[in-house]
């Protein structure tokens, strides 16, 4: 084997590039920076503040919209066992 197959070889073996790994880290890590920078700052902090509190307000809405299709649903099934059981009685009763 040469070296050029043995390097590939190796490649194939291990999946992950350590000059990518090192790129990838110095974005994550610069976005961190970036982030931790843009929030020192008192309007920017309220800004996020209020966008939080509107997707919060916006899940709690869908998930009181969600529990009702829930609640609606099992009262539903509740009503066809009820059906079905009287169907089953009447059944056994021919």
């Amino acid at each position: 084997m040469t070296n050029i197959d043995k390097k590939k070889v190796e490649v194939k073996k291990g999946g992950v590039n350590s000059v990518m790994t090192a790129v990838a880290g110095a974005v994550v890590g610069g976005i961190a920076v970036a982030g931790a920078i843009i929030m020192a700052d008192k309007k920017n902090q309220k800004k996020v503040k209020a966008v939080v509190i509107d997707i919060k307000k916006k899940a709690n809405d869908k998930k009181a919209k969600v529990d009702e299709a829930v609640t609606e649903g099992v009262d539903k099934v509740k009503k066809l066992e009820v059906i079905a059981k009287d169907a089953i009685n009447e059944a056994k009763n021919i």
